[in-house]
């Protein structure tokens, strides 16, 4: 397996794009595929990145800089984590969330955030994050940077 980050791989944007469109994106009402096309494609305040197993396109995930007004100080989100439906549980979603905390570690980045649904709280406790808070049906959850180098600098 190998993870790049995109703009590396542009050949692979507009299947990156249809990935997040069909999941996520195509709830709100204002999203297009041509929209996001160009918000993966940016490398504005955000890393996206990918892993290939074989040569083949496989998952997705990003590492953005962006502030919400309801989460003062949550300012680094892990997004887009997704894995094609025939490469999941070969260990793509672990690999994607390892290359976003080493991303983290080389911006110096003290902690960072995501919001997932209650099903995925576990998957993501077992990658070292933990719930700060609950939305409606959202969870957020940090990841430490400084706790996870100490780890890894005592390995």
């Amino acid at each position: 397996m190998k993870i790049s980050v995109l703009s590396d791989c542009s050949s692979e944007i507009e299947t990156v794009a249809k990935w997040y469109f069909n999941e996520w994106d195509n709830k709100d009402p204002e999203a297009t595929l041509e929209s996001v096309i160009a918000k993966v494609s940016s490398r504005d305040n955000r890393t996206v990145f990918v892993s290939h197993i074989n040569g083949e396109l496989a998952g997705a995930g990003e590492l953005k800089y962006c502030e919400y007004p309801q989460y003062s100080g949550y300012n680094y989100w892990l997004d887009g984590i997704y894995v094609s439906l025939e490469h999941r549980g070969k260990g793509i979603s672990t690999a994607l969330i390892d290359f976003a905390k080493s991303r983290a570690i080389e911006l110096q980045l003290s902690a960072f955030y995501l919001r997932c649904e209650a099903h995925l709280v576990k998957l993501y406790n077992n990658h070292g994050f933990q719930v700060v808070c609950v939305e409606e049906t959202k969870f957020i959850m940090a990841f430490q940077v400084n706790t996870y180098q100490t780890l890894q600098t005592e390995k």
